[in-house]
């Protein structure tokens, strides 16, 4: 018997899907692309035509609608063996598809894009944010739609990273300052203003050689 079960989807630093921490083997890179692109954009109705030729932009329409009838069958067949409802989670007519928002997932990207409800970031809130972040979004996937959303997922983590380590300055934790702008370097695209954020820290621990080893860094 299908029971209702809550996915983890992380998209960040690799693709991988669990239920309660056993991985859901979802076989093909195709067929991740799709299930990923359908969480991504959860609760938004896809026509079939459009989805087929987002996914395969170099096939004909006909191959393109075969594909994702083939990708949409491994999701399926993965879902099942795991004894997943997968009718909690894709909503599938003729037409369209569907990855509801109200199903029981969670996705690390979500997390990471998750809006303030005060409003204003609080170093908590954005300890959180970031750490959802583990690597760039989907990586070794190449197809347009990925590198778009790559560019969009790390420039958020880069502005939250920002936001984190000023808010840490304002507050002279400069070991926390250390601690989230190595983090940061070693996960975007060396960003100076994380080697400045680590110089101010070493400043204010009135470690002047560790301050100028950032520098030369």
């Amino acid at each position: 018997m299908m029971i209702r079960k809550v996915l983890q989807v992380r998209v960040l630093g690799q693709f991988d899907v669990r239920c309660d921490d056993r991985a859901i083997g979802i076989s093909s890179r195709p067929a991740q692309s799709l299930f990923a692109y359908l969480a991504m954009n959860a609760g938004l109705t896809h026509r079939r035509e459009k989805l087929a030729g987002l996914l395969w932009p170099d096939s004909t329409e006909s191959n393109a609608r075969t594909y994702l009838r083939q990708a949409l069958w491994r999701v399926r067949k993965a879902m099942e063996t795991a004894g997943i409802s997968c009718e909690t989670y894709l909503e599938v007519d003729d037409l369209a598809l569907r990855f509801p928002a109200e199903a029981p997932y969670s996705l690390d990207a979500a997390v990471l894009l998750e809006l303030s409800p005060s409003g204003g970031w609080s170093v908590e809130e954005l300890q959180a944010a970031v750490s959802a972040y583990r690597g760039e979004f989907l990586p070794g996937f190449y197809d347009e739609w990925t590198v778009v959303e790559r560019e969009r997922l790390l420039a958020a983590f880069d502005r939250k990273m920002r936001l984190l380590t000023d808010h840490l300055q304002a507050q002279q934790r400069w070991n926390d300052v250390l601690v989230w702008a190595e983090r940061w370097v070693s996960l975007s695209r060396v960003p100076e203003p994380a080697y400045v954020a680590m110089m101010t820290a070493h400043a204010g621990l009135d470690d002047i050689p560790a301050m100028h080893m950032t520098y030369e860094r």
